[in-house]
């Protein structure tokens, strides 16, 4: 896909066996581990826009009516012996943005770190530029911005924003809905879900094994094409010019034509229809 950065998936294994050593951290297993709690103002002084970068943890990002970032930190593992002052919360201001990041100081790699969840309520006079995460969900919903969402291991969601929205994983599911524009979406295990009411260049939805399901809005010009290697293609309801539709690929203009939009799976159905 275009501009989507691979280097994720070279981290899906150790994020894998870190989700494993995490599990008793939820469901109905009672927690055995550490776990720290704080809550932060971050002021704005200034600032248009904000990033948010933790190597492992879930990140949530609402607006609300406020005039600074209020940020919900939760520090914990499942190792009794893990020393949570070494995973620092930070605030860096680069730029015109405010940077909300989890730091770990101590040994080991991925899997001998410590998790580090941010829920985050941004004023909405702020956008979101980035949520990136290495191992958990990323939900971002009710901001402004052009967002970019993205992790390796974990769900992405990204709702109701009013601003161009592209999401990456490599192991999970992708779900992007009532955007504004759409500039992609990617993962290597796990079914997508977009809308896609306009684009503003080449466009694309990638998946290796999972379904690709899509509801294209009237207004978007553009060339599309969509396949699969192993699973069905559908498209229900959409105007294609010369259009060319079988079981497993489909091709035709939309509108006026333009840039390429292309959906694609290896091993899943990619169903395509009107977004209403």
């Amino acid at each position: 896909m275009v501009g989507m950065s691979s280097r994720r998936r070279l981290l899906a294994g150790a994020g894998a066996a870190l989700s494993a050593a995490l599990a008793g951290c939820s469901g109905l297993t009672p927690f055995v581990g550490k776990r720290e709690e704080s809550t932060e103002r971050v002021p704005v002084d200034g600032a248009s826009a904000l990033a948010v970068a933790v190597d492992v943890g879930d990140v949530t990002v609402r607006t609300a009516d406020r005039e600074d970032v209020h940020v919900d930190v939760v520090k914990q593992s499942s190792s009794m012996n893990a020393d949570l002052s070494k995973l620092e919360f930070r605030v860096e201001r680069p730029r015109d943005r405010v940077r909300l990041r989890g730091v770990w100081t101590g040994n080991g790699g991925l899997s001998g770190k410590p998790s580090l969840d941010l829920d985050v309520t941004v004023p909405s006079s702020l956008a979101v530029a980035e949520t990136e995460t290495q191992v958990g969900d990323v939900d971002v919903e009710g901001v402004t911005g052009d967002v970019s969402a993205s992790t390796s291991t974990g769900d992405v969601t990204v709702r109701s924003v009013a601003g161009a929205v592209s999401a990456e994983t490599s192991t999970g599911d992708v779900t992007v809905e009532d955007v504004d524009a759409f500039g992609g979406a990617e993962t290597s295990t796990g079914d997508v879900t977009v809308e896609v009411p306009a684009i503003g260049g080449d466009t694309a939805v990638q998946a290796n094994t999972g379904d690709v399901t899509a509801a294209i809005g009237a207004d978007v010009d553009a060339e599309l094409r969509a396949s699969t290697s192993t699973g069905d293609v559908a498209v229900n309801d959409l105007s294609l010019a010369d259009g060319s539709v079988d079981e497993r690929s489909a091709s035709g203009t939309l509108g006026d034509g333009g840039p390429l939009l292309e959906f694609e799976t290896s091993t899943g159905d990619v169903t395509l229809s009107a977004l209403e």
